[in-house]
């Protein structure tokens, strides 16, 4: 805990990894469907009492691609999370993609193999007996948005984030229906649009 890079403020979200994707393949395209032609449908599955839906994608460079990439990815089946919750599918489906992607050797992963949205559905579940999200009090929701509205710069959030994380509450939801990672996350990527 503690450290800028553990959270899923500097994993590289799935869009940002398309974006690369085209940019490098122009004809390349994701798809459900292996080479061969056969369509590969999510399937729901149990493990360990749990129930999964699991989707499988590939990263095709061109039209003439006869190695994609392949990535599978799972969701539990109902959601645990704001994120994950009644769009299992969209979210299992997104986070294929990024591994297919990183399967074709086609986008960077200096900054990890799993994506951004992959880091936030798994930190962000709630360990509460009834199932609900953990809440942040009112003094870390307002410890962190006061620190946001403060911060002038990358590193200035990053020390709302750290204090976040050494207070134990940067896995808890505010009022809002945000997360505390998020509502940093969304603060760093204005940063980041400002920058350019």
């Amino acid at each position: 805990m503690g450290k800028w890079d553990k959270g899923p403020l500097d994993y590289i979200d799935v869009a940002a990894r398309i974006v690369e994707f085209r940019s490098k393949h122009p004809e390349g395209s994701l798809s459900s469907i292996a080479p061969n032609g056969e369509v590969q449908r999510p399937v729901v599955m149990e493990i360990a009492g749990a129930t999964f839906l699991a989707y499988c994608a590939f990263a095709y460079r061109s039209p003439e691609d006869r190695n994609p990439g392949v990535g599978w990815a799972y969701e539990p089946v109902p959601g645990k999370t704001n994120f994950t919750r009644d769009s299992e599918l969209q979210n299992a489906e997104t986070a294929a993609w990024g591994r297919a992607m990183v399967a074709a050797l086609a986008v960077d992963t200096k900054k990890g193999v799993a994506s951004a949205e992959e880091v936030r559905n798994r930190q962000t579940v709630g360990n509460e007996a009834d199932g609900q999200q953990p809440r942040a009090t009112p003094e870390q929701w307002l410890a962190v948005t006061e620190g946001i509205a403060k911060a002038k710069d990358l590193d200035s959030l990053k020390k709302v984030w750290e204090a976040a994380q050494a207070g134990e509450y940067s896995h808890k939801w505010g009022p809002d229906g945000r997360s505390v990672s998020q509502a940093v996350n969304e603060a760093k990527k204005a940063f980041k649009v400002a920058d350019q």
